[in-house]
């Protein structure tokens, strides 16, 4: 790297830092990597592109949550561009620059929301269990955030819409449903479990048990997972007296209320009546 061309990324790294205001260290952390591109005399072509990746690097290993995309508006680079930069930074200095966490991106919105501590402490535990799952895997943190604070704050927070917790992460609402279904898909009982902590442990294994029987039954075969999952938790909840409706579950879900009532009578044809008939639990 030339002197005009570092002189050129730290002026641009600059100005970045003017556009977010984040913390002053990260600017400085940045300069020190294009100190160290400089030493290793890399070829820097677009210096933007190459500022805006150490900005994003320095926030990344500084456990700052950032997304690509506001550093992308405070400078001249793309996402696209700003991501293959820092991937081949990351490759000629060695590093290991971890994705930006969810718990800390969780626990920031929570906060910017106003969010009650025991929606926040839901929605940590949902996060996790989608970790172990693996649902976090090569998906934006941000919109697996967002849908863990959907999916802990429906109950609950029904002014809280889908819309507004998109726009406060960023993301896109169609991108929200698709990590939800996924989280959803993944986590099954378990997440029935932290959705209702009331519920007796039979509650959760018969989600199992149903669950695990659709996956080989004839009747289940072309319909939507998430459907056969919602009937499967409104199944549970009527067998055994559980404070929730199918209102509720639609809203956590993303099911229409018809099919969560086609597949609970499914599931009534195909294994026997719960103790409480549908109507008695629906009537919102």
């Amino acid at each position: 790297m030339t002197t005009e061309s570092e002189d050129a990324v730290l002026e641009n790294l600059a100005s970045i830092q003017q556009a977010l205001d984040l913390e002053a260290n990260i600017q400085q952390y940045g300069e020190l990597f294009v100190s160290e591109l400089t030493a290793q005399e890399l070829h820097i072509r677009f210096p933007a592109r190459t500022a805006a990746a150490c900005y994003l690097i320095a926030c990344r290993l500084q456990s700052i949550p950032v997304r690509v995309t506001r550093i992308a508006d405070a400078s001249a680079a793309t996402k696209s561009e700003i991501l293959n930069e820092m991937q081949r930074i990351s490759d000629v200095l060695d590093l290991g620059i971890p994705n930006d966490d969810p718990a800390v991106i969780l626990e920031e919105a929570c906060e910017d929301l106003s969010i009650s501590t025991n929606i926040q402490a839901r929605a940590q535990q949902i996060a996790q269990l989608g970790v172990e799952a693996g649902v976090t895997s090569g998906v934006s943190p941000y919109s697996y955030a967002a849908a863990v604070l959907y999916v802990a704050s429906s109950p609950a927070e029904p002014d809280l819409s889908q819309a507004d917790i998109a726009e406060q992460f960023g993301v896109s609402t169609a991108s929200l449903r698709e990590r939800r279904d996924d989280l959803l898909e993944a986590t099954g009982s378990h997440l029935f479990e932290l959705q209702y902590p009331t519920a007796p442990p039979e509650a959760t294994w018969l989600v199992d048990d149903l669950l695990s029987d659709a996956r080989t039954s004839q009747w289940a075969k072309g319909k939507r997972h998430m459907g056969v999952l919602a009937g499967a938790w409104l199944y549970a909840v009527n067998r055994h007296y559980v404070d929730a409706n199918v209102a509720e579950l639609a809203n956590i879900t993303g099911v229409s209320k018809s099919t969560i009532r086609a597949r609970y009578r499914d599931l009534i044809e195909h294994v026997g009546a719960a103790d409480t008939g549908v109507d008695s639990r629906d009537s919102v």
